[in-house]
């Protein structure tokens, strides 16, 4: 008899005091359950805006709760979830310019630990939303949550099923597609970034994919000032969003 596959989502842990205070303060997803290990004040404070959702947390103990979350660095609060919800492209493209942009555009970035640490970056950065294709790409998962420490509670995180046409969609909304690629010519420093915004991250090993490197209105690298030649994927994206928001500010 062949194996049939459950359609039921699979759950989500979100564990630490602050991830699991953002998730509570911002109702975007629907919490299954709470798990407490401790009962000292920080967490006396997270069952109280979980019972404001009517939460009813649930004791266990830290070995337990570690086995349940698949790490030990869970300060001994952690919440169960459904499937991310991701965003739709349709929603942020009704919003005002300045509300959809600067936008940050990943192009199959594949390892959980850049995404997670991208979309950290992207949230403190002041990003409208992170853009992922469904295929070749990490998704959204416990790991990814847990390093992007409660970024995921407030940053639109949107799943298309074409980047080149998703991309093709910001540019004819106004937005200025530009692609990080360590060959370009032109510097972050040397472009103007005060433009309506996309910025896209190619993957871990390849960078951007051909097609994707051709539908960017531009390519930009960062400088390297010493004997290594290329940086993490989701360091370059951070360095070039923290630039974008720098010339912002200056006004230039």
């Amino acid at each position: 008899m062949r194996k049939t596959h459950s359609s039921t989502p699979p759950h989500l842990w979100v564990s630490g005091f602050n991830p699991v205070r953002e998730v509570l303060l911002t109702g975007r997803v629907e919490v299954l359950e709470m798990i407490v290990a401790r009962s000292d004040q920080r967490v006396r404070e997270l069952v109280e805006l979980g019972a404001l959702r009517g939460i009813a947390p649930r004791q266990e103990t830290r070995d337990g709760l570690s086995a349940l979350v698949g790490h030990a660095h869970h300060q001994g609060v952690a919440l169960r979830m459904r499937e991310f919800p991701y965003a739709a492209l349709e929603a942020l493209l009704e919003k005002p310019t300045g509300e959809r942009e600067p936008l940050v555009i990943l192009d199959c970035l594949q390892d959980p630990q850049n995404l997670g640490a991208m979309l950290r970056s992207a949230c403190f950065l002041g990003a409208r939303g992170v853009i992922v294709p469904r295929d070749r790409s990490a998704r959204v998962t416990s790991t990814v949550i847990r390093i992007a420490a409660g970024a995921t509670a407030y940053l639109p995180v949107i799943q298309v099923n074409n980047l080149v046409r998703a991309l093709e969609q910001l540019k004819e909304c106004g937005l200025w597609i530009f692609g990080l690629d360590a060959q370009a010519a032109q510097t972050i420093y040397d472009a103007d970034l005060t433009v309506p915004l996309g910025l896209v991250v190619g993957n871990e090993q390849k960078g951007l994919r051909p097609l994707v490197a051709r539908a960017c209105d531009a390519m930009v690298r960062i400088p390297e000032h010493g004997p290594l030649q290329s940086l993490n994927a989701a360091t370059s994206g951070a360095i070039a969003l923290a630039e974008v928001q720098r010339r912002r500010l200056m006004g230039k």
